[in-house]
């Protein structure tokens, strides 16, 4: 099994690559999420609507 995959030809490098950068974004992204503050994730949540309210209250007055 490991012999197929060191025994590649022209285009599976890019396969390979694909994987790779694939995987570090994840493992980035991962990393992220885990170290985003409690306060800011309730601040984006919240963002959304908020925005939702302020219209309708331009709309009201």
């Amino acid at each position: 099994m490991f012999k197929q995959i060191i025994d590649l030809g022209g285009n599976e490098w890019y396969l390979i690559l694909s994987l790779w950068i694939f995987f570090v974004f994840f493992v980035f992204v991962a990393i992220w999420l885990l170290r985003m503050r409690k306060p800011y994730s309730d601040y984006m949540s919240q963002l959304p609507l908020e925005n939702k309210k302020m219209e309708k209250e331009q709309f009201l007055d």
